[in-house]
């Protein structure tokens, strides 16, 4: 049930078209739904995001486990998530299907379906979208939730656009626990300790010292070396790897386990002004 809306109403549906829910591009994207709108299974999560220049409300560790994966992949320029399908094609598309459309809880209201996330993809000087809906795997077994996604996949294919399924269990887990790490080092707006531009300068000089490391060493022994030879805060070395790991000028296998023991030998520096291409899956 909602935990912010006692009640969906037909009222309710036009007010939040007019206030743009599911409208907007780009960073004024206002999702259809919230955190606040849903109760989850799992965890719910709101993460802003530098690439996309706004919060990201997910309703379960699926959608952020995804999430996280999507923002990574230089291919995807633009994530909305909670996008509405409109209701009338929807209902056309239950009725054709012989299927139930969804309503409101405890309502003859029509819900407006929605898929995951829509992603805004880049490749080879051509853009497509590509829609996600994310799953727990015993999911597959709930004949009503593999209805409504019959009634999405349809809606998408009528559009023209591919519509992909994500398991929980088809997540490659480790690679999305090293991302992870990796965000949670980057510099956010108001940060006074280090600065932006203390950052920018030490990423520098590790990418121009890193090379010539002894390749033997793990990342974090380094790392610790860093900090010594620039007289910084001890962990601050480490912040550093973890950013240029992010920005991908520093390149490794992202299912390498406990990269921060790691031995330096599966680093490599990348110093071109194009970044190689870098697939990272999410199915």
């Amino acid at each position: 049930m909602p935990r912010g809306i006692k009640k969906w109403t037909e009222e309710l549906v036009a007010h939040r078209i007019r206030e743009g829910y599911g409208d907007g591009e780009g960073a004024q994207y206002k999702p259809w739904v919230s955190t606040a709108d849903f109760s989850s299974q799992g965890r719910t999560h709101r993460a802003y995001s530098q690439k996309f220049g706004r919060t990201i409300e997910m309703v379960s560790d699926v959608e952020w486990n995804t999430f996280v994966l999507l923002e990574f992949c230089k291919e995807v320029t633009a994530v909305y998530e909670g996008f509405p399908l409109p209701r009338d094609t929807t209902l056309e598309i239950a009725a054709a299907l012989g299927i139930k459309h969804p309503y409101y809880p405890g309502t003859t209201v029509p819900a407006v379906m929605t898929v995951d996330f829509l992603a805004s993809l880049d490749r080879n000087d051509s853009s497509r979208l590509l829609a996600i809906d994310c799953k727990r795997t015993e999911d597959a077994e709930d004949e009503r939730a593999i209805e409504k996604l019959q009634i999405t996949h349809a809606y998408f294919a009528g559009c023209g656009i591919e519509h992909r399924l994500v398991f929980h269990s088809s997540l490659p887990m480790q690679k999305v626990r090293n991302i992870e790490w990796f965000r949670g080092a980057v510099w956010k707006p108001g940060q006074t300790s280090p600065s932006l531009e203390q950052l920018h300068e030490l990423c520098s000089a590790m990418k121009d010292e890193f090379s010539g490391s002894t390749r033997l060493d793990s990342l974090a022994k380094y790392c610790n070396a860093f900090d010594h030879r620039h007289g910084v805060t001890p962990g601050l070395g480490l912040r550093v790897a973890r950013i240029l790991l992010w920005e991908r000028s520093l390149r490794c296998d992202l299912n390498t386990p406990h990269l921060d023991q790691a031995p330096m030998s599966i680093f490599t520096v990348w110093n071109g002004d194009q970044h190689p291409p870098i697939q990272v899956s999410i199915a």
